[in-house]
């Protein structure tokens, strides 16, 4: 699987492409269910954003700021730097099944935990010619986020973490 620095990434199952967007929105329901709405929204959204990115290795990809803030961003930026200075890029199909695991409205700020099982199977690392860096193909990881309502920022991944193939 493609890592994102120190940690690894996935794709929604879909090719991503310059035209890809996620909208996030927040229904009108009670402040839980739209805390979790919108928390799996920006989760989805900063992995079609990861995933958009590493097409061309872009660190400043202007989308995985939308969706990711604090540490999850840097990670993420860290990571596509590092394959950009590698002179490799990301491709493939990757799957989520993200979970809300855990809200918390009262905490200062709003944090609500996702869980997921990341299938990343079909998602390699390429060379800028085009050839693979390998063909080990990756394997369904365990993940879990933190995502912050970050009040002017809105909802954020602020942290995450992938586990080894294998983990979920």
């Amino acid at each position: 699987m493609a890592g994102a620095g120190a940690c690894d990434a996935g794709n929604t199952g879909q090719e991503p492409s310059p035209t890809t967007s996620v909208t996030v929105s927040t229904p009108s329901q009670d402040p839980r269910g739209a805390a979790e709405d919108a928390a799996l929204d920006v989760y989805r959204g900063m992995w079609a954003a990861y995933a958009k990115a590493g097409l061309t290795a872009d660190p400043d990809e202007p989308d995985l700021s939308r969706f990711a803030g604090d540490g999850a961003l840097k990670t993420l930026r860290n990571g596509l730097a590092t394959y950009r200075s590698k002179k490799q890029v990301l491709k493939g199909k990757y799957v989520l099944n993200p979970q809300v695991a855990e809200v918390a409205l009262t905490a200062s700020p709003a944090t609500v935990t996702v869980t997921d099982c990341i299938d990343d199977s079909d998602f390699l690392v390429y060379k800028l010619t085009g050839e693979p860096i390998n063909d080990v193909s990756g394997g369904r990881r365990s993940a879990r986020a933190t995502i912050t309502n970050l009040a002017a920022g809105g909802w954020k991944v602020t942290s995450f973490g992938v586990q080894d193939v294998g983990s979920c």
